[in-house]
């Protein structure tokens, strides 16, 4: 038998993501554009669809609610600058304010960073 060879090593580092539940009232857009600011790419935003996410379930007997449309904003971060970003993007995003979302984090084993080249030009459009 063969001795096992190891594999080449990753970059990488323990990481979180911070994913957060929002109307769908333009609040995602402006997360996005401040966590741009504030150098941090690794995000996403997709339309859900929800039941009594954001509001009381109000339905019918035996129907299900009415579903809303909601906005799901997920950051991978740096373990060591999580609990700091979660606290500033529960205040970007006015968690607090009624209906105004949820907020959550969970650990991740591993996050390998991803950085474009220089040069390359951001698509035209604004976020």
């Amino acid at each position: 038998m063969s001795a096992v060879q190891a594999a080449p090593r990753v970059p990488g580092q323990p990481a979180k993501l911070i994913s957060c539940i929002l109307p769908d009232d333009g609040t995602e857009r402006r997360l996005l554009a401040w966590l741009r600011e504030q150098g941090i790419t690794q995000a996403e935003s997709v339309y859900c669809r929800g039941h009594s996410v954001l509001r009381e379930a109000v339905a019918r007997r035996g129907k299900l609610p009415e579903p809303s449309l909601v906005r799901m904003v997920r950051v991978v971060v740096d373990a060591d600058a999580a609990e700091s970003l979660f606290d500033h993007i529960y205040e970007q995003a006015d968690i607090h304010r009624p209906g105004g979302g949820a907020l959550f984090m969970t650990p991740l084993l591993f996050a390998t960073p991803f950085l474009l080249p220089e040069g390359i030009a951001d698509e035209p459009g604004e976020i």
